[in-house]
């Protein structure tokens, strides 16, 4: 038995376990600063519908914050993240690199239109992008300050 499936029969053999009493631990257990903007906690997930713990179903517009755009459990995605986890899980390029990166580097590269040198850069959020668009046009520009409006 895995650690996920072992936490996850953990608490689903809690009695009579609904959105409201898994709340009630959320607030308990996580910082205030951390806000949802449901009080529906998910159980399982298909294509583009969530099922909560109390087992009604909805539709998932939001979509992960828009990061599930193939729907939940797409099995391509499945197939690819299996055989990712048969390899590694996670190395961080920047301490051990790996050739999928500089693979898919590539192949992003190739899609930018243009006859002039093409690099990719791979972040994990909207600030650290914008953090390294201010460090290129600095870099690229001579200049020491840049103004935003």
């Amino acid at each position: 038995m895995t650690i996920n499936n072992q936490v996850r029969l953990e608490t689903a053999n809690e009695e009579n376990m609904n959105n409201a009493s898994v709340e009630t631990r959320r607030k308990g257990a996580i910082a205030r600063g951390v806000g949802v903007m449901t009080q529906v906690f998910a159980d399982r997930a298909e294509n583009a519908e969530i099922w909560d713990v109390e087992g009604r179903r909805y539709i998932d517009f939001a979509a992960g914050i828009a990061v599930v755009n193939t729907g939940h459990r797409h099995p391509k995605v499945i197939e690819a993240v299996k055989a990712q986890l048969d390899r590694f899980s996670h190395t961080c390029h920047q301490v051990v690199p790996y050739e999928n990166y500089v693979h898919l580097a590539e192949r992003l590269n190739k899609l930018v239109p243009g006859d002039f040198d093409k690099k990719t850069i791979f972040v994990t959020t909207g600030a650290e992008a914008l953090e390294n668009a201010v460090k290129i046009v600095r870099a690229a520009t001579g200049r020491n300050a840049v103004v935003a409006f």
